[in-house]
């Protein structure tokens, strides 16, 4: 009887492995593009959510520097004032200056601080309005000063702040919202803050 030898295949298997390394660096780079996208599509949402913030903060200085010009007359005797901008209106805010601490020139000058908040009509940004006006008499000799300002707009340069003889000083500090003023602390809510003195 004759014995025939058998052929062993030493390549058993192999197209297999190279089968499933190749699965396995197309799913790694799925995985990868997909991993990628969603980090930019988060972006693009936080983009788009701080784009909001910084106009709604935009606006609401607009809305300061425009109602300390057309109701001056008011703003400065301390009586309760009304924001009217872009076609948005608050109800009237009283003057809450009796909490800011004067440091000298009291005797010849007032301070007045509104601090209003806007839902604009969009609905999806709300203002936070700080505007402190001081307004010093002609016939005085020495400025107003005013302190504590970095607790009342913080990141404020100064803590104090002058306003000479004969001057209307106003510092204006607005904060905009990605939300709705009443849900301005949820999570994922982006706040933006400008601060203007003129």
């Amino acid at each position: 009887m004759f014995m025939t030898p058998i052929n062993s295949n030493t390549n058993k298997g192999f197209a297999l492995l190279i089968t499933l390394l190749i699965i396995g660096v197309v799913i790694s780079v799925t995985m990868a593009i997909v991993e990628l996208s969603l980090k930019q599509l988060e972006l693009s949402v936080s983009s788009r959510d701080s784009e909001v913030a910084f106009a709604a903060a935009n606006a609401g200085l607009e809305c300061a520097k425009r109602t300390r010009r057309s109701a001056s007359t008011t703003i400065e005797i301390g009586t309760a004032t009304t924001l009217d901008c872009f076609e948005n209106s608050t109800s009237p805010v009283s003057n809450t200056g009796s909490s800011i601490n004067v440091t000298s020139g009291g005797s010849s000058g007032k301070v007045y601080r509104y601090q209003p908040t806007i839902d604009w009509s969009s609905a999806d940004r709300c203002s936070e309005i700080n505007i402190v006006a001081m307004v010093m008499n002609d016939n005085a000799t020495d400025p107003l000063v005013i302190s504590g300002l970095t607790s009342i707009f913080p990141g404020y340069s100064n803590n104090t702040k002058s306003c000479n003889p004969g001057g209307n000083c106003t510092i204006a500090g607005v904060r905009g919202y990605s939300a709705k003023c009443t849900e301005k602390t949820n999570l994922g809510t982006l706040m933006r803050e400008i601060l203007l003195e003129f």
